[in-house]
């Protein structure tokens, strides 16, 4: 017998040779150096997890954002003829300079607002500005306009805890107070999100330099019929643009257009209130009407006509109209989903991620989606079977 065949056929004896005990009976376990080393691997993975978890956030991210540039990256790689390290670290330092930098910077100015804006509304109701609308007697013109349900409802609701005045007091003192205890965790904050941000540009140096041997290694590594692989890594690019151009850029667009409408008015703290235009325009039907028409009602109630019946067509006209037409000049028809799902996983992304929510909530729903229809592909006939 040749000697290859021979080894052959030895190794395929020793493979499925049962294990003997001491009493001579088989234990059958073919297939246990397999089941071995899945263990070893999974328990790696986990302790490999539990060291990168504290920043898998930011590693998501940096993929996201390093997917959005990539045409970028591959400019800048052209111009500086191949050079692939010099390309990526070029990369990072725009997407610092005209991404990063920026962020920082507003959510500085951002903070800054919303504590004048705090002082401003605290100020106002101390002075007694907004007696004549939020007083909780007789002349008030909330309590008076609850007059019929009072009459009504007296027994049933008690109108007195609905104090408005008083709850806004209350508020403000609460914020006072969580501002005071939370000093020291803030500044502590910033040291850790300095780590995070050189984490994240670190990452992305590594994810444009190592992109196709990367993506070439989930792949092998994957399970799943490379045509179902090209079918996600398509969604995850798909929904990285549309998030950073689509649903980021949109309500970015609709912020700057409704803090200048909140300049023109004259109402203090324009970039604040421009920010929770932006965060509002991703609820569906109210959207940023949420915020600039009680705005326009407050300035009507105060007296100031031009400046209400301005905010209000401004807000009608402009800033809600904007979302259809720079939403679609983003995404296109790269995502076709239902508006209330992407509600539902914007907002609950937020409540689970926090900001970053804002693009992991729709590309979980997404991968979800992506997952559900390669399941419908590959068990087509056993779903759809007659009878």
């Amino acid at each position: 017998m040749p000697r290859k065949a021979a080894a052959k056929k030895t190794g395929s004896t020793s493979a499925s040779r049962p294990f003997k005990g001491k009493n001579g009976n088989g234990v059958v376990l073919q297939k246990f150096p397999g089941y071995f080393l899945l263990a070893c691997t999974g328990l790696l993975a986990f302790f490999l997890l539990q060291i990168f978890w504290p920043f898998i956030e930011v590693l998501i991210l940096a993929a996201i954002l390093a997917t959005a540039v990539y045409p970028l990256y591959k400019w800048v790689l052209k111009v500086v003829k191949g050079r692939e390290k010099i390309a990526s670290f070029t990369t990072c330092i725009l997407v610092l300079i005209f991404i990063v930098v920026p962020l920082i910077v507003f959510f500085i100015m951002l903070g800054r607002q919303a504590l004048d804006a705090y002082g401003d509304i605290q100020t106002s109701v101390s002075d007694g500005v907004f007696d004549p609308y939020l007083k909780w007697e007789e002349g008030g013109l909330i309590y008076d306009g609850l007059g019929f349900a009072r009459d009504q409802l007296g027994n049933v609701v008690d109108f007195d805890s609905l104090n408005i005045r008083d709850r806004i007091t209350e508020t403000a003192q609460m914020v006072a107070g969580f501002l005071a205890t939370k000093s020291a965790a803030i500044v502590q904050g910033l040291v850790w999100l300095l780590i995070q941000l050189f984490v994240l540009l670190f990452a992305m140096y590594y994810f444009f330099k190592d992109a196709k041997v990367i993506i070439e290694k989930i792949m092998t590594l994957s399970p799943l019929p490379r045509r179902h692989e090209d079918e996600l890594f398509e969604k995850f690019q798909e929904i990285s643009h549309a998030a950073l151009y689509g649903i980021f850029l949109t309500a970015v667009v609709q912020g700057v257009i409704g803090g200048i409408g909140f300049a023109i008015v004259g109402i203090p703290s324009a970039l604040f209130w421009g920010t929770a235009i932006a965060l509002f325009s991703l609820v569906p039907v109210l959207g940023t009407a949420t915020i600039w028409f009680p705005a326009s009602i407050v300035l009507l109630l105060m007296g100031n006509v031009w400046g209400g019946v301005f905010l209000f067509f401004y807000g009608l006209l402009i800033v809600s109209t904007a979302d259809n037409f720079f939403r679609a000049y983003f995404i296109g028809e790269r995502i076709k989903m239902n508006q209330l799902l992407i509600f539902l996983a914007v907002f609950g992304g937020i409540g689970a991620f926090g900001l970053l929510g804002v693009i992991f909530g729709p590309l979980i729903l997404t991968f979800f989606f992506a997952f559900l229809h390669i399941y419908e592909k590959e068990y087509d006939k056993v779903l759809h079977r007659q009878g």
